[in-house]
């Protein structure tokens, strides 16, 4: 087998002791890359030696595993590792690589924090599950690694706390994994959408993270975190609405500011969804609800506008969309002057060319801040779909088109939930756990009074924090 030099001669001494009288054991040098080229030995033994085992040799190294089947062996040396088979024996050995090359830790660029670790996931499996181990340093922390995708052979894993998660959705993720066949996938996007629990709804049943600090935080809170080869981006199961206008450092600022800023997401999240549909409404439908002098600008900026207010509207927001779009795929820094030179340009030269009114600018503009404003993009994106729905019923039905669209999202979400627990937690079922999630809701208390866990930890195990008396 493959020896570390700082081992070599306490293994010969054990080896010739063993093997005094066998004239059968042979001696190859080699290097391998991927032991930090390290030059070892390997010995082996022919057939007429069949008192000791393989893994009897195999000393001054950890990361060997059995393998004892054909498609075992083909996994592992597609995977980038080397296999040690010896004749006559019915079993070989994959000793663990180095892997396939790929980015190093980068930044997460789609989360950015004021305070905390600037980390991100890359795109090895083996990476990300060490930058998740070295913030959770406990036996407790388990990986269980599968393999997915009949010719891509893609390895994920599924990390959790052992005593903290609750086995009954541990099970369930397991079997929705086993549930499909599929040829590949090369993103973690693909399994969130083949194991979502409703296909059909717009919005996410997984968060999903770039950031090792936050997967370690939602693991000691009882969620179960799916990692994929080759993707930098983690799901986060199960979850709630609230779930997703959490970032990280609402926990590693004081209660006020972190308070503050949920109050200010909350916010976004409703003008993000309706205050086109509202403008709408108010202006063709229900001027008289606003001052005579604010109905008296709305006039005057409309007066040289060939087509009505919804045009108008829809116009400006597909507009803005397609500078959003253009901003994402142009390459570098120039994507970032794009987004705001376009804006800038489209905005002021509709004005100017009476195509649109300043008023409806600074709605679409405002429209789009809150829209960024929201953490996640997967759950900022499914309110820029239901806009246009919003937008269409206002422009037909007025005020009570507005209230019915926005009636319509609350009953589905009332009926959405994540691996059995409702989407609306802690609205809905805060009783479940004695009414503490509500402690870390839209107000987050201090610190101090944060000790239980939330209720998707086991329920033998909610206690998180103990404050000791001076």
């Amino acid at each position: 087998m493959f020896l570390y030099e700082k081992n070599y001669l306490e293994t010969k001494s054990y080896l010739d002791e063993k093997f005094k009288n066998c004239q059968d054991i042979k001696q190859v040098d080699v290097e391998l890359k991927y032991l930090n080229n390290t030059k070892g030995k390997i010995y082996y033994v022919e057939e007429a030696v069949n008192d000791i085992t393989l893994r009897d040799v195999v000393l001054g190294l950890s990361d060997v595993e059995e393998i004892t089947g054909l498609p075992e062996l083909e996994s592992a040396i597609l995977n980038g590792n080397a296999v040690l088979i010896v004749e006559g024996k019915e079993k070989a050995l994959k000793i663990r690589g180095s892997g396939f090359p790929g980015m190093s830790v980068n930044e997460a660029k789609n989360e950015q924090v004021i305070r905390g670790s600037m980390e991100g996931f890359g795109v090895s499996l083996k990476t990300n599950q060490v930058l998740i181990r070295k913030r959770l340093r406990s036996s407790e922390l388990k990986a269980e690694n599968m393999i997915l995708g009949k010719r891509s052979k893609t390895s994920i894993s599924i990390l959790y706390m052992n005593e903290i998660v609750r086995p009954n959705i541990l099970m369930e993720v397991k079997k929705r994994l086993k549930n499909f066949e599929i040829d590949g996938f090369m993103d973690s996007g693909i399994i969130e959408q083949l194991t979502s629990s409703n296909e059909w709804s717009l919005f996410p049943q997984y968060m999903t993270t770039e950031r090792p600090d936050r997967a370690a935080q939602l693991l000691l809170e009882g969620h179960i975190v799916v990692i994929t080869d080759n993707s930098p981006v983690a799901l986060i199961l199960p979850v709630n609405f609230s779930t997703f206008l959490k970032t990280p450092d609402d926990y590693y600022n004081r209660w006020g500011i972190a308070t503050l800023e949920r109050i200010l997401r909350y916010i976004a999240v409703f003008f993000a969804v309706a205050l086109p549909a509202l403008y709408i409404s108010v202006v063709n439908f229900r001027p008289e609800i606003l001052p005579t002098n604010l109905i008296q600008v709305f006039i005057t900026a409309r007066s040289n506008i060939p087509y009505p207010v919804f045009a108008e509207v829809i116009i400006m927001e597909i507009s803005f969309e397609l500078i959003r779009e253009a901003g994402v795929r142009i390459p570098g820094a120039m994507g970032n002057a794009i987004g705001i030179v376009g804006g800038l340009i489209v905005g002021s030269a509709a004005v100017e060319a009476s195509l649109a009114s300043p008023i409806i600018v600074i709605i679409v503009a405002l429209t789009a801040l809150c829209s960024f404003t929201i953490p996640n993009n997967e759950f900022s994106s499914s309110f820029r779909i239901i806009k246009f729905l919003l937008i269409v019923l206002s422009a037909v039905y007025g005020l009570y088109g507005c209230i019915f669209g926005l009636l319509l999202v609350l009953i589905h979400l009332s009926g959405l939930e994540s691996y059995g627990f409702p989407y609306f937690m802690p609205i809905a079922g805060n009783e479940f756990n004695d009414n503490e999630d509500a402690k870390d809701f839209i107000y987050r208390m201090p610190y101090k009074y944060l000790t239980k866990r939330s209720v998707y930890a086991k329920g033998s195990n909610r206690r998180r924090l103990r404050v000791k008396n001076n």
